[in-house]
């Protein structure tokens, strides 16, 4: 039972961030719907720096900074979106989706290329799993997820400048007829959108998720973010929870062959992997009717309109 805890507590943050990501951009009124693309992105630097830096295994903590830079080209790749979204004022929804096709695009480019590995169809790392305890229960990438979180959390709730960020969201003419520059809100939303996602995505190669080696997918982890977003109500506490519920449905459905001793179970254990998608199509159907975005999501900024 230990590999299960350990998988689904390694996928709750990873999840967590890709739902925090969308959270933080859609905050400010730009849909990202290119969190899986920011994460591939993510997780190809992670893997082609961890593949030169811990060649032999022996760097294992490199993984802290490298995941960190996967970030910061994570928020990068993102300006795309933001270029697309806010200076041009595109459609947001059709401009996050060609950034997850060019992402694709990209990342298996480089993954099968066999340029940073003895294989074609991967870039191995060797990073492995870091812990806090003795025992690897506690992840390590976790608590930092949490600590984001909690941070999160704060600024939205507490503070005047995530008041500001929110308002962005709900009524940006307002916004921009107290003198505070909507364009560039939304343009931190989106940089910092991108870290996370980035975040997420190279925390996923250094945990038991990835296995240390990127094969040019982040399984489509992004989609099931904004699926939990969608869940939480745009609610940090309730996007909290639908993270740790997905995580352990979706760590179920990949391991229920190991876990049970039942031959009918084990024999159909394909169709359980399908559980954590079915569960996306039905809480985006479900609770899509009732969900509460902010009021300006998803509209390009017109001063015109004040």
């Amino acid at each position: 039972m230990l590999s299960f805890f350990d998988y689904a507590l390694a996928l709750c943050g990873i999840l967590l961030l890709a739902a925090l990501s969308g959270y933080v951009s859609e905050r400010a009124g730009v849909v990202n719907i290119g969190i899986e693309g920011m994460m591939s992105i993510g997780a190809l630097v992670t893997a082609i720096l961890g593949s030169v830096i811990n060649k032999n295994g022996g760097h294992n903590l490199s993984q802290i900074w490298i995941v960190i830079v996967g970030g910061v080209v994570g928020a990068i790749f993102a300006l795309l979106h933001g270029f697309a979204s806010i200076t041009l004022k595109s459609n947001q929804v059709i401009s996050g989706t060609a950034l997850n096709i060019l992402a694709a695009g990209i990342a298996m480019f480089f993954a099968t290329s066999g340029f940073f590995g003895p294989n074609a169809t991967d870039i191995p790392t060797n990073f492995k799993p870091m812990y806090v305890d003795s025992k690897h229960v506690l992840p390590v990438w976790l608590i930092v997820v949490l600590a984001i979180t909690i941070l999160l959390f704060i600024f939205f709730t507490f503070t005047k400048f995530g008041m500001r960020y929110k308002m962005v969201g709900e009524n940006p003419n307002a916004v921009d007829a107290a003198g505070i520059s909507v364009v560039k809100y939304r343009y931190i939303a989106v940089l910092l959108s991108g870290f996370l996602a980035g975040l997420a995505g190279g925390i996923m190669i250094c945990t038991i998720v990835g296995g240390g080696i990127f094969g040019g997918t982040t399984f489509g982890l992004g989609f099931l973010g904004l699926a939990i977003l969608i869940f939480g109500q745009w609610n940090i506490i309730y996007i909290t929870i639908g993270s740790i519920a997905f995580a352990f449905l979706y760590t179920l459905g990949n391991q229920l062959g190991t876990l049970t001793t039942n031959e009918s179970l084990k024999a159909n254990a394909a169709a359980f992997k399908m559980l954590p998608y079915i569960l996306t199509i039905v809480v985006m159907v479900i609770f899509s009717k009732w969900s509460h975005a902010p009021a300006a999501d998803g509209e390009p900024f017109d001063k015109a309109k004040r």
